[in-house]
């Protein structure tokens, strides 16, 4: 008899420590994996610099929207050894770990992903526009996250003259 209350006790407190503390991971606001939208809170920090182009609510936006980049949005960095070298920085730091040293979308976090991150030296990235490879490394595509709050906006353009110089192979 004693052993069973000496287990309820136990079970009972232990319980009692658990609840409601074990949802206070989950409850919190946060951003989820590939989210795009995210409600901000009004007492969040704002961030400081505002982008040029609004950010897609959906996947015919992000099609949409990259296209008209395309067509719109022309780089503000001649490409140049200096520019091509801080590409090569920023590049080593953000994309190589998908896209690989050599921009074939083999890098150690990459190879577990299916479809594998895009092949940077294909004609179907070479052959696009700076402003859509602009878009994409900003808002994303269908499996790569965007990196519009992690990559500055001049930097990104640096990355862009990197994977034109470096990765054309024609």
């Amino acid at each position: 008899m004693r052993r069973l209350i000496f287990v309820v006790l136990l079970t009972c407190c232990g319980s009692a420590m658990a609840l409601p503390w074990s949802k206070d991971m989950v409850d919190q606001p946060s951003v989820k994996p590939q989210e795009t939208t995210v409600r901000q809170a009004s007492d969040s920090v704002p961030v400081s610099r505002k982008e040029r182009i609004p950010v897609p609510t959906d996947v015919a936006d992000v099609v949409r929207s990259r296209l008209e980049a395309s067509r719109k949005l022309v780089s503000p960095v001649p490409t140049s050894p200096e520019s091509v070298a801080r590409g090569k920085e920023i590049y080593d730091v953000h994309c190589t770990v998908c896209h690989g040293s050599e921009g074939k979308g083999d890098g150690t976090v990459g190879k577990k992903f299916v479809p594998p991150p895009m092949d940077l030296s294909t004609d179907y990235v070479q052959l696009q526009g700076e402003g859509q490879i602009y878009y994409t490394i900003t808002h994303g595509g269908l499996a790569m996250p965007f990196y519009r709050d992690a990559i500055k906006e001049i930097d990104r353009w640096h990355v862009i003259n990197y994977i034109k110089s470096e990765f054309n192979t024609q």
